[in-house]
């Protein structure tokens, strides 16, 4: 964290002392890396001598916000910059391009992957298709073409949660794939190219190339398979992540067997801990993903450890998120009720750069449900259990799931995950 940012002088003595504590005691920063010797930080953990604002700004150094923000339970106080200022700065990007370059620059400098990925996304809008329709019509397409590509957008739209990215095309399509979904892929990929072509491309051509390339239009054809990581790989894995929230969503992914969008469905609405459940319900043509258990100890750990960070993080952005600068029309109400409401590709990021050390290959997300229902089978559960848990049963099967809020069927599934889920988290 940069303590240039920070009010220094509005930050009472015992935050300072919980930030002192953290950073010497957990992190095992050393005086002399702060610059003051033994002696001096032995008085001052004491308490025979208060936190100066010299060496507070020293340990700031040590620690970003959202540390800041699970140990004090809010932001840092901040140097005033307005939202008029960040406007300001934004309008005049607009008219002048060489201020615009010099902006790019200083968020890419300060933001580094995380500006790269927020530039390579898309967030689709419901006008967004709109547009599409009325381009095609222009076109002279027939009606049942356009309603046959609307239809492919929409389902595709509606599973990546209206977000578009390189990394998150290709895993949906890999998803559809894997799962004998090979018609589905075939359509969704020429009406998603479609969609890219028509709309993207005459607004922001970088963008458009970007996600264009990204993916082609799919021809099925039989693969070779890499091998699957092992329960101790993939303990290792959630052991090494660098957020709680990255841990969270790797669990449900590898303890749960979710596909790689589902998790960011849900809402804190559908977390169940009284059962240890979580109502996906989410329901298409071809997914249909109902629950989701969790084991007894990661309901603990959900409530020490990822709803505080979960509740930290809305404390500190909901004002932010409400006030909309922008205009970009995001509902603040909305996104707090996210059962995940962090940054979907910084988790995805965190949970790749982890993987990629611990198993020396690339990691896709889908790998995790692919561990998930191998497992299940090779501890003897019955296929068609497995296919209820990851939501791949006919729709007899899943309909009391959905229609009854808990039911002996609901207990019937936890059983059987209880007994025999990996354990991956904790």
């Amino acid at each position: 964290m940069d303590p240039d940012l920070v009010r220094i002088e509005a930050v009472p003595q015992d935050v300072r002392r919980k930030i002192l504590d953290y950073v010497t005691g957990v992190k095992g920063v050393k005086p002399s890396e702060l610059g003051y010797d033994k002696t001096y930080l032995y008085r001052v953990r004491h308490g025979m001598v208060p936190i100066s604002d010299e060496l507070f700004r020293a340990l700031l150094k040590f620690i970003d916000v959202d540390e800041y923000a699970r140990l004090v339970g809010s932001a840092p106080p901040l140097v005033e910059a307005t939202p008029d200022d960040a406007v300001r700065v934004v309008k005049r990007a607009l008219v002048d391009k060489g201020y615009r370059n010099l902006l790019f620059e200083l968020l890419r400098q300060a933001f580094g992957d995380e500006f790269r990925e927020y530039r390579a996304s898309w967030m689709v809008a419901e006008r967004d298709v709109e547009e599409f329709v009325r381009a095609k019509r222009l076109r002279g397409l027939s009606d049942r073409t356009i309603k046959t590509e609307v239809h492919y957008i929409r389902q595709a739209l509606s599973d990546l949660n209206w977000t578009l990215t390189p990394e998150g095309i290709r895993e949906y399509l890999a998803g559809l794939a894997e799962e004998g979904g090979h018609y589905v892929a075939r359509h969704i990929t020429v009406a998603l190219k479609s969609l890219l072509k028509t709309v993207l491309k005459p607004r922001d051509p970088a963008l458009f190339r970007l996600l264009y390339d990204s993916f082609t239009v799919y021809k099925y054809k039989a693969t070779t398979h890499v091998k699957l990581p092992t329960l101790e790989q993939l303990q290792a894995i959630w052991h090494q992540l660098p957020s709680v929230e990255a841990r969270f969503y790797f669990t449900l992914l590898a303890e749960c067997g979710l596909r790689p969008s589902e998790p960011f469905l849900a809402s804190i609405d559908d977390l169940d801990l009284e059962h240890g459940m979580i109502r996906i319900g989410k329901v298409t043509e071809t997914k249909r993903s109902f629950v989701a258990f969790l084991r007894p100890e990661v309901v603990d750990w959900v409530k020490s450890a990822y709803l505080p960070a979960r509740e930290a993080l809305i404390r500190v952005r909901f004002d932010l998120v409400k006030a909309d600068y922008l205009g970009v029309n995001v509902n603040a109400e909305g996104w707090a009720r996210r059962l995940i409401p962090f940054d979907q590709s910084r988790l995805r990021r965190e949970i790749k750069e982890t993987a990629r050390q611990v198993l020396g290959r690339s990691l896709e997300l889908y790998e995790l449900r692919k561990f998930f229902a191998t497992w299940m089978i090779s501890q003897g559960v019955p296929e068609s259990i497995v296919n209820t848990l990851q939501g791949r049963a006919p729709p007899s099967e899943f309909r009391i799931l959905v229609e009854h809020y808990w039911s002996p069927r609901h207990e019937e599934l936890r059983q059987w995950y209880l007994r025999y889920a990996p354990r991956v988290c904790c």
